[in-house]
């Protein structure tokens, strides 16, 4: 597809989209042209602060993980079947 269609399927997209679609879109073009070290005002300091303290309950083993089996169940709520 040309650059020109998709620049037309786009505004399609944009123009008969919901709040969501419009703010990933959005989203998505502001960090597209943003600089990589500008990460810093992508993540709030709440963000943050949450992120580390979910690093520390990995990193103590107070969280839970799941091998891939489990996440697939979990997700689908379907055993996996080989």
């Amino acid at each position: 597809m040309q650059t020109k269609t998709l620049r037309e399927k786009l505004h399609q997209y944009v123009d008969s989209g919901d709040d969501k679609l419009v703010k990933l879109l959005y989203t998505l073009a502001k960090e597209y042209n943003e600089e990589e070290d500008e990460l810093d005002s992508f993540f709030t300091a709440n963000d943050i602060q949450l992120f580390d303290e979910r690093r520390e309950k990995r990193i103590t083993g107070d969280s839970k993980t799941y091998n891939w089996e489990e996440a697939k169940t979990f997700i689908t709520g379907n055993s996996i079947k080989e």
